[in-house]
């Protein structure tokens, strides 16, 4: 039963997403304080944990995950924008046209501007689809690099167990942080693939 034991490796990911490279870096970095200076991986620990947030804000991979999330984000936005501009002209043109144009005319408006709104509010959904559709590829793409790595670290270390830091963790020592190593390892192994 011992032997079974040391062999384990539990990785907690329940109450991890893929919200982490919706995060921005600064605050990721800031907001977790790193392992003390000096304090190293205990060597009779058999339990870790690794703040998969900073694993992705110290990664390369994280990190560029995190800006090709970014860069779709701010096109959409800028995409929904531009859109909602040109609704914002049409309501205008209904505004004015009530009062110069014919019948006709102005139901023919109130429906172009009654479409355009549907097609406004359709985009606006299809964009946000996109971004989190890319959002979960993205941290589909980055856990399936990332655990073999944890598992890999957590065999070396003789680990039980290790936890992400997302999960109910009321106290640790802070030298059992595997995030900055695991994210070296992580950058080391996309090294050694390119």
């Amino acid at each position: 039963m011992d032997r079974w034991c040391r062999a384990l490796v539990v990785v907690t990911v329940a109450m991890c997403s893929p919200s982490a490279f919706a995060q921005s870096l600064p605050s990721v970095t800031a907001s977790r304080p790193a392992a003390a200076v000096g304090e190293s991986f205990p060597k009779d620990s058999r339990i870790g944990y690794v703040d998969l947030e900073r694993v992705a804000a110290l990664s390369r991979e994280g990190k560029s995950a995190t800006a090709q999330l970014e860069a779709l984000r701010t096109k959409k936005a800028a995409e929904v924008a531009s859109r909602g501009k040109q609704i914002e002209l049409l309501q205008e043109k209904l505004s004015a046209g009530s009062a110069v144009l014919n019948e006709a005319a102005f139901t023919r408006l109130q429906r172009e501007s009654q479409r355009a709104q549907l097609d406004f509010q359709r985009f606006n959904e299809d964009a946000q689809a996109e971004v989190r559709d890319t959002q979960q590829q993205l941290w589909r793409a980055f856990t399936t690099r990332l655990f073999p790595v944890v598992g890999e670290v957590a065999t070396e270390k003789n680990l039980w167990a290790v936890f992400s830091s997302e999960s109910t963790l009321l106290w640790h020592h802070p030298g059992i942080d595997l995030s900055e190593e695991i994210a070296r390892r992580l950058d080391a192994a996309d090294s050694k693939k390119h």
